[in-house]
Protein backbone atom coordinates (compact mmCIF):
# COMPACT_ATOMS: atom_id res chain seq x y z
CA UNK A 1 0.00 0.00 0.00
CA UNK A 2 2.80 2.40 0.84
CA UNK A 3 4.36 1.58 -2.54
CA UNK A 4 1.11 2.72 -4.19
CA UNK A 5 1.44 6.01 -2.33
CA UNK A 6 5.04 6.45 -3.48
CA UNK A 7 4.02 5.74 -7.09
CA UNK A 8 1.26 8.37 -6.81
CA UNK A 9 3.89 10.91 -5.77
CA UNK A 10 6.48 9.93 -8.38
CA UNK A 11 4.68 9.11 -11.63
CA UNK A 12 2.44 12.18 -12.21
CA UNK A 13 4.71 15.12 -13.05
CA UNK A 14 2.15 17.46 -11.51
CA UNK A 15 3.03 15.97 -8.11
CA UNK A 16 6.71 16.89 -8.47
CA UNK A 17 5.84 19.91 -6.37
CA UNK A 18 6.58 20.35 -2.68
CA UNK A 19 2.96 21.42 -2.16
CA UNK A 20 1.96 17.82 -2.89
CA UNK A 21 3.69 16.82 0.35
CA UNK A 22 0.97 18.67 2.28
CA UNK A 23 -1.25 15.61 1.93
CA UNK A 24 1.06 13.76 4.33
CA UNK A 25 -0.29 15.99 7.13
CA UNK A 26 -3.87 14.61 7.16
CA UNK A 27 -2.49 11.09 6.70
CA UNK A 28 -0.35 11.50 9.81
CA UNK A 29 -3.28 13.01 11.73
CA UNK A 30 -5.66 10.13 11.02
CA UNK A 31 -2.94 7.59 11.83
CA UNK A 32 -2.33 9.23 15.20
CA UNK A 33 -6.07 9.24 15.91
CA UNK A 34 -6.27 5.57 14.99
CA UNK A 35 -3.35 4.66 17.26
CA UNK A 36 -4.98 6.57 20.10
CA UNK A 37 -8.31 4.84 19.55
CA UNK A 38 -6.63 1.45 19.32
CA UNK A 39 -4.79 1.97 22.60
CA UNK A 40 -7.91 3.21 24.38
CA UNK A 41 -10.18 0.45 23.09
CA UNK A 42 -7.73 -2.31 23.98
CA UNK A 43 -8.54 -4.43 20.92
CA UNK A 44 -7.46 -8.05 21.11
CA UNK A 45 -4.52 -9.13 18.99
CA UNK A 46 -6.78 -11.45 16.98
CA UNK A 47 -8.68 -8.52 15.43
CA UNK A 48 -6.01 -5.80 15.47
CA UNK A 49 -4.52 -6.93 12.16
CA UNK A 50 -7.91 -6.85 10.46
CA UNK A 51 -8.66 -3.33 11.70
CA UNK A 52 -5.15 -2.22 10.76
CA UNK A 53 -5.67 -3.47 7.21
CA UNK A 54 -9.10 -1.86 6.97
CA UNK A 55 -7.88 1.50 8.27
CA UNK A 56 -4.66 1.63 6.25
CA UNK A 57 -6.45 0.61 3.05
CA UNK A 58 -8.98 3.43 3.39
CA UNK A 59 -6.57 6.14 4.57
CA UNK A 60 -3.93 5.41 1.93
CA UNK A 61 -6.48 5.07 -0.88
CA UNK A 62 -7.91 8.49 0.04
CA UNK A 63 -4.38 9.92 0.01
CA UNK A 64 -3.70 8.44 -3.42
CA UNK A 65 -7.05 9.78 -4.62
CA UNK A 66 -6.06 13.25 -3.49
CA UNK A 67 -2.83 13.02 -5.46
CA UNK A 68 -4.31 11.82 -8.75
CA UNK A 69 -7.89 13.15 -8.60
CA UNK A 70 -7.16 15.53 -11.47
CA UNK A 71 -6.25 12.50 -13.60
CA UNK A 72 -9.47 10.68 -12.74
CA UNK A 73 -11.71 13.72 -13.13
CA UNK A 74 -12.65 15.95 -16.07
CA UNK A 75 -14.58 13.04 -17.61
CA UNK A 76 -18.11 11.68 -17.49
CA UNK A 77 -19.24 11.66 -13.85
CA UNK A 78 -20.12 7.97 -13.92
CA UNK A 79 -16.76 7.01 -15.44
CA UNK A 80 -14.96 9.15 -12.88
CA UNK A 81 -16.83 7.35 -10.11
CA UNK A 82 -16.02 3.89 -11.53
CA UNK A 83 -12.34 4.74 -11.99
CA UNK A 84 -12.11 6.06 -8.43
CA UNK A 85 -13.88 2.99 -7.03
CA UNK A 86 -11.64 0.65 -9.03
CA UNK A 87 -8.54 2.45 -7.76
CA UNK A 88 -9.64 2.23 -4.12
CA UNK A 89 -10.64 -1.42 -4.55
CA UNK A 90 -7.21 -2.28 -5.97
CA UNK A 91 -5.48 -0.57 -3.04
CA UNK A 92 -7.74 -2.47 -0.64
CA UNK A 93 -6.78 -5.73 -2.38
CA UNK A 94 -3.09 -4.80 -2.15
CA UNK A 95 -3.63 -4.10 1.55
CA UNK A 96 -5.26 -7.50 2.02
CA UNK A 97 -2.32 -9.26 0.36
CA UNK A 98 0.29 -7.22 2.25
CA UNK A 99 -1.29 -8.09 5.61
CA UNK A 100 -2.54 -11.65 5.07
CA UNK A 101 -0.69 -12.94 2.00
CA UNK A 102 -2.43 -14.98 -0.68
CA UNK A 103 -4.02 -17.46 1.73
CA UNK A 104 -7.52 -16.02 1.91
CA UNK A 105 -9.72 -17.30 4.70
CA UNK A 106 -13.38 -16.47 5.14
CA UNK A 107 -12.45 -13.94 7.81
CA UNK A 108 -9.90 -12.12 5.66
CA UNK A 109 -12.28 -12.21 2.68
CA UNK A 110 -14.96 -10.53 4.81
CA UNK A 111 -12.42 -7.87 5.81
CA UNK A 112 -11.67 -7.21 2.13
CA UNK A 113 -15.39 -6.90 1.37
CA UNK A 114 -15.76 -4.49 4.28
CA UNK A 115 -12.86 -2.33 3.06
CA UNK A 116 -14.26 -2.16 -0.49
CA UNK A 117 -17.70 -1.37 0.91
CA UNK A 118 -16.15 1.44 2.98
CA UNK A 119 -14.56 2.85 -0.18
CA UNK A 120 -17.95 2.70 -1.91
CA UNK A 121 -19.59 4.50 1.03
CA UNK A 122 -17.01 7.30 0.93
CA UNK A 123 -17.31 7.81 -2.83
CA UNK A 124 -21.11 7.74 -2.84
CA UNK A 125 -21.07 10.18 0.07
CA UNK A 126 -19.00 12.57 -2.06
CA UNK A 127 -21.23 12.12 -5.10
CA UNK A 128 -24.45 12.74 -3.17
CA UNK A 129 -23.01 15.67 -1.20
CA UNK A 130 -21.82 17.18 -4.49
CA UNK A 131 -25.28 16.65 -5.99
CA UNK A 132 -26.90 18.54 -3.11
CA UNK A 133 -24.34 21.37 -3.48
CA UNK A 134 -24.46 21.64 -7.26
CA UNK A 135 -26.38 24.95 -7.14
CA UNK A 136 -25.50 26.36 -3.73
CA UNK A 137 -22.06 25.51 -2.36
CA UNK A 138 -20.07 26.28 0.75
CA UNK A 139 -17.50 24.17 2.58
CA UNK A 140 -19.78 23.95 5.64
CA UNK A 141 -22.78 22.92 3.55
CA UNK A 142 -20.76 20.29 1.72
CA UNK A 143 -19.36 18.79 4.93
CA UNK A 144 -22.79 18.61 6.56
CA UNK A 145 -24.23 16.84 3.54
CA UNK A 146 -21.17 14.59 3.41
CA UNK A 147 -21.76 13.55 7.03
CA UNK A 148 -25.45 12.89 6.36
CA UNK A 149 -24.96 10.89 3.17
CA UNK A 150 -22.01 8.92 4.57
CA UNK A 151 -24.24 7.65 7.39
CA UNK A 152 -27.21 6.97 5.08
CA UNK A 153 -25.16 5.11 2.46
CA UNK A 154 -23.37 3.19 5.19
CA UNK A 155 -26.72 2.13 6.68
CA UNK A 156 -28.10 0.94 3.34
CA UNK A 157 -24.84 -0.83 2.44
CA UNK A 158 -24.71 -2.63 5.77
CA UNK A 159 -28.28 -3.92 5.36
CA UNK A 160 -27.55 -5.12 1.82
CA UNK A 161 -24.24 -6.74 2.84
CA UNK A 162 -25.68 -8.39 5.94
CA UNK A 163 -28.72 -9.92 4.26
CA UNK A 164 -26.60 -11.00 1.28
CA UNK A 165 -24.25 -12.84 3.62
CA UNK A 166 -27.21 -14.42 5.42
CA UNK A 167 -28.66 -15.67 2.12
CA UNK A 168 -25.31 -16.99 0.86
CA UNK A 169 -24.44 -18.72 4.14
CA UNK A 170 -28.08 -19.70 4.84
CA UNK A 171 -28.09 -18.06 8.26
CA UNK A 172 -31.36 -17.40 10.12
CA UNK A 173 -31.40 -14.24 12.23
CA UNK A 174 -33.90 -12.34 14.32
CA UNK A 175 -35.22 -9.32 12.39
CA UNK A 176 -35.68 -7.32 15.58
CA UNK A 177 -32.03 -7.79 16.60
CA UNK A 178 -30.90 -6.85 13.09
CA UNK A 179 -32.95 -3.65 13.17
CA UNK A 180 -31.18 -2.70 16.39
CA UNK A 181 -27.65 -3.90 15.60
CA UNK A 182 -27.15 -2.69 12.02
CA UNK A 183 -28.10 0.98 12.60
CA UNK A 184 -25.67 1.15 15.55
CA UNK A 185 -22.84 -0.50 13.59
CA UNK A 186 -23.60 1.72 10.57
CA UNK A 187 -23.51 4.85 12.69
CA UNK A 188 -20.16 3.91 14.21
CA UNK A 189 -18.62 2.92 10.87
CA UNK A 190 -20.02 5.99 9.09
CA UNK A 191 -18.68 8.28 11.82
CA UNK A 192 -15.24 6.64 11.61
CA UNK A 193 -15.12 7.02 7.83
CA UNK A 194 -16.17 10.66 8.12
CA UNK A 195 -13.43 11.34 10.69
CA UNK A 196 -10.86 9.78 8.35
CA UNK A 197 -12.03 11.94 5.43
CA UNK A 198 -12.34 15.17 7.44
CA UNK A 199 -8.63 16.21 7.61
CA UNK A 200 -8.25 15.59 3.88
CA UNK A 201 -11.25 17.82 3.19
CA UNK A 202 -9.77 20.63 5.28
CA UNK A 203 -6.69 20.41 3.07
CA UNK A 204 -8.86 20.46 -0.07
CA UNK A 205 -10.72 23.55 1.12
CA UNK A 206 -7.69 25.64 2.04
CA UNK A 207 -4.93 24.47 -0.30
CA UNK A 208 -5.27 25.78 -3.89
CA UNK A 209 -3.10 22.88 -5.05
CA UNK A 210 -5.56 20.25 -3.77
CA UNK A 211 -8.67 22.35 -4.33
CA UNK A 212 -8.04 22.05 -8.07
CA UNK A 213 -8.02 18.26 -7.75
CA UNK A 214 -11.20 18.31 -5.67
CA UNK A 215 -12.91 20.47 -8.27
CA UNK A 216 -11.65 18.27 -11.13
CA UNK A 217 -13.60 15.32 -9.71
CA UNK A 218 -16.86 16.96 -8.59
CA UNK A 219 -16.91 19.92 -11.03
CA UNK A 220 -19.40 21.92 -8.96
CA UNK A 221 -20.20 25.11 -10.87
CA UNK A 222 -21.03 26.90 -7.62
CA UNK A 223 -17.75 25.86 -5.99
CA UNK A 224 -15.34 28.77 -5.40
CA UNK A 225 -11.91 28.53 -6.99
CA UNK A 226 -10.06 30.67 -4.44
CA UNK A 227 -9.68 30.44 -0.68
CA UNK A 228 -11.07 33.96 -0.27
CA UNK A 229 -14.28 33.00 -2.08
CA UNK A 230 -14.53 29.86 0.01
CA UNK A 231 -14.25 31.80 3.26
CA UNK A 232 -16.89 34.27 2.05
CA UNK A 233 -19.31 31.45 1.23
CA UNK A 234 -18.64 29.78 4.56
CA UNK A 235 -19.43 33.00 6.44
CA UNK A 236 -22.63 33.58 4.48
CA UNK A 237 -23.75 29.98 5.09
CA UNK A 238 -23.22 30.38 8.84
Amino acid sequence: MWLALIVAFVLPKSNHDRRALLIIAPLVIVNLLYLLLKNISGMSSSVVQQYDMLFQSISISITVMGLIAHKLGNRNHFLTFLRALALMAVICLVGEISYFGLNFSQQTFETLIMSIMSALVILLGFVLAGWRCRIRYSSLRFMLYLAFWTIVVCLVSMFVLFFSMCIIQKITVSISSVLIMIPIVSLILGACLYVIVFPFMILAFYSPFFRERFYACLRLKSMPTTAAQSDTNLSSEQ
